[in-house]
């Protein structure tokens, strides 16, 4: 007789509601770096349908963490995506937005789920210990506190694999000061905690051995439903725990040391990419910063930076809503560009870390080539209300 058993696997998502009205939330695929996946995706839109957003729920308060102690959540989980695309049949309609087809379910559920986080009365607190990045942060940047350690590292780094900052960072990147947005959003650059409170980012700093103690005092005091109250309750917990910690050096904030030059090189009157690249080769006989800041968006996808640049122009004058439905339209176009492809192929899948992108200059990208990536899907359109097929899918 066999002594094998099969084993159940985990759930992809955890959930627990204590009695006094807080919903833990743990992204549990820590080999992953707890990588968002279509069935987390839909798991977390049923959990704040049916529990959290729900007129007669009981829950006061949601607080968000990863599991495995190295990552919030690392991204989405692209790579599926890429081999999707890649095993698709020859003559398969690709970036139509059309369901049933995982390039397009996931992107369109994943923006209902930001959505939702962002429109929920109930208060967030996001626990970004460890990595926070692309997906990782469309699913916490719109609660209400966002707690940084010593150990979280943030970025936004779809220009290096052919996509563009989404997940409604073309809703909050353009309202950063001085030209951060445009930074962060561009070049994928590591932001630390000192950065994250620097930029308004993150709302609170605690250690990392603080982070049990106040979770058990979340858990075990009654918070109210009335939302005003429930985050005065919050507040006082993560307030109280953050007194007791010796907040990041300002000085080991890198947006903040060379804040001067990248609002001159990415603020307001930046008026193009290749205006940001002539500004920074002017800031290059200054110092060493800007050359890097160059070489690094030298090896990004030429059609991303100038997708990024006009996303973030025209996502400063839409709402939430209007955000996502723009960055559904120009997702949906990545996928039938080759960069999405070559961009996963090269830092996922061989990586080799030498993507060829087509085309290779910026000189070669065309505003009618950008224009276009912004055209309406027609029927396909993102509607965050209309599509409810989602929350009865486990």
């Amino acid at each position: 007789m066999s002594t094998n058993q099969a084993t159940t696997p985990e759930p992809q998502l955890l959930a627990e509601q204590s009695k006094g009205g807080l919903m833990h939330i743990t992204l549990n695929r820590p080999k992953a770096l707890n990588a968002l996946t279509l069935d987390m995706v839909r798991s977390m839109n049923n959990l704040l349908v049916n529990q959290i957003n729900k007129e007669d729920s009981k829950v006061g308060a949601f607080l968000m963490k990863g599991a495995g102690g190295k990552a919030f959540c690392a991204g989405g989980d692209v790579k599926t995506i890429w081999q999707e695309l890649k095993d698709l049949p020859a003559g398969t309609e690709i970036g139509a937005g059309q369901a049933g087809v995982m390039h397009s379910d996931f992107f369109r559920d994943e923006y209902i789920m930001n959505y939702m986080l962002a429109e929920s009365t109930a208060p967030q607190v996001a626990i970004w210990d460890g990595f926070v990045m692309g997906g990782g942060v469309g699913v916490s940047i719109f609660g209400e506190f966002r707690v940084a350690t010593e150990k979280t590292v943030f970025a936004m780094p779809e220009t290096a694999i052919g996509l563009f900052p989404d997940v409604g960072g073309s809703s909050w990147l353009p309202h950063l000061k001085d030209g951060i947005g445009a930074y962060v959003g561009m070049t994928g650059c590591r932001l630390n905690a000192a950065d994250l409170l620097y930029a308004n980012m993150a709302t609170h700093f605690i250690t990392s051995d603080k982070l049990t103690e106040v979770e058990s005092s979340l858990k075990t005091i009654s918070i109210p439903k009335d939302p005003v109250q429930s985050r005065k309750a919050v507040k006082e917990i993560l307030d109280a725990a953050q007194v007791t910690c010796i907040k990041p050096d300002r000085n080991t904030s890198a947006i903040l040391t060379h804040s001067d030059t990248i609002s001159r090189c990415f603020g307001k009157d930046s008026t193009s990419v290749e205006h940001i690249f002539q500004k920074l080769e002017e800031e290059v006989m200054d110092g060493a910063w800007a050359k890097d800041v160059l070489k690094t968006l030298r090896k990004m996808s030429p059609t991303s930076l100038k997708l990024t640049f006009e996303q973030l122009k025209r996502g400063a004058q839409l709402d939430l809503k209007g955000c996502l439905r723009m960055e559904y339209r120009i997702v949906q176009n990545c996928m039938r560009s080759s960069d999405f492809r070559e961009g996963i192929r090269a830092l996922l899948v061989d990586r080799d870390n030498n993507p060829k992108w087509d085309p290779s200059s910026l000189e070669a990208v065309s505003d009618e080539k950008i224009k276009a990536y912004f055209e309406p899907l027609g029927d396909n359109d993102l509607d965050v209300f209309a599509d409810k097929n989602w929350a009865k899918q486990e």
